[in-house]
């Protein structure tokens, strides 16, 4: 009675491709998502990159290197379009065999007979497929030095998707740019979200890009020293250990033994106090959601907080940054390079 139905799902259990067509924005983009559980950062690489210069074994992934294989990569919006894309054709692939089979089954029966018989079959409703829709504001857009692999991310991005090359040197300009763009934007972005919400939920978006912009420009110059470093003719000399960056006192006294210069070469006392505060800010926002704690006040000297406080980011503040960092890294490259241009 279900033969083709049964012949259907036979084929089914050997295997199917279901054709799915992924968004991709108006620059031709589609959006990746690293699957590392502790990164899950969210980037774009031009379709014609992905399939032609990324490796089907391997990719990276632009902010924290992580390693995959190419069909890793789907953002969760993705693989829900391929979920619902698969539901539809196994509903679209059943439908069709009961429905014939429905019809045979009716065309056997005998007509004018005492009992009669019929067979019908109400296809359920499909799903409408909905796209995944991409295109947020203040995307960096970069091609790798090495490979030419173009891709973009919100803020600072430092390894090629497809051959993994540390870009830092080239996308820390860009980050410090856009950090200064939404910055200053922000008195823009807070009439749209008041109008489109309200006076709360604009605060709670300005304060957001106020803090994101504080990490990513100490993350951002942070790739960018050790990028710079390990381009040193002697770095090999020196033993690095992870995430050495992150403290200016370490981090000067390394570029002061590989060149001869460190950071209290290049920026003034009161300068490098205020970096030293702000990477110390940076490490509460980014750990303890900017509540203050006794170890921060030590560290940053900070006595405008107390202990359990929540630290309060400025526009004024993310724009020294900017301004520190700037000046800190171009000082490091006319250092690392005397006779080059910065």
């Amino acid at each position: 009675m279900f033969d083709k139905l049964l012949r259907e799902l036979k084929k089914l259990e050997q295997g199917v491709t279901v054709p799915v067509q992924l968004h991709l924005d108006e620059k031709g983009y589609i959006d990746r998502q690293c699957p590392s559980e502790e990164c899950r950062a969210d980037f774009k690489v031009l379709r014609q990159d992905w399939e032609n210069k990324v490796q089907a074994h391997v990719s990276y992934c632009p902010i924290c290197r992580f390693e995959a294989a190419r069909t890793e990569w789907n953002t969760d919006a993705q693989r829900e379009h391929l979920r619902e894309a698969a539901i539809a054709h196994l509903k679209s692939t059943i439908g069709q065999a009961m429905q014939q089979d429905a019809r045979e089954f009716n065309r056997r029966q005998l007509r004018g007979g005492l009992i009669s018989m019929s067979m019908s079959v109400k296809p359920s409703q499909l799903p409408v497929l909905i796209p995944p829709q991409a295109g947020e504001a203040l995307r960096q857009e970069f091609i790798c030095d090495a490979c030419s692999c173009r891709y973009s991310s919100i803020g600072a991005a430092f390894f090629c998707p497809a051959c993994g090359h540390n870009s830092a040197q080239s996308t820390f300009a860009a980050a410090v740019r856009t950090v200064r763009e939404s910055v200053l934007a922000l008195s823009s972005i807070r009439s749209v979200v008041e109008a489109a919400a309200d006076e709360n939920a604009a605060e709670n978006t300005v304060r957001q890009l106020l803090e994101n912009g504080l990490v990513k420009l100490v993350a951002s110059f942070q790739r960018f020293a050790e990028a710079t470093f390990h381009d040193l003719p002697n770095a090999s000399t020196f033993q690095v250990r992870k995430n050495l960056f992150q403290n200016l006192n370490e981090s000067t006294s390394l570029w002061r033994n590989a060149t001869g210069k460190g950071f209290d070469d290049f920026l003034t006392q009161k300068e490098l106090s205020e970096l030293h505060r702000f990477f110390q800010q940076r490490h509460l926002l980014a750990h303890r959601e900017g509540i203050v704690d006794q170890e921060y006040l030590t560290k940053a000297t900070d006595t405008s907080y107390s202990v359990g406080q929540k630290l309060v980011v400025k526009d004024q503040m993310v724009l020294l940054l900017a301004e520190l960092v700037e000046k800190l890294a171009q000082a490091l490259l006319r250092t690392s390079n005397p006779n080059g241009s910065p």
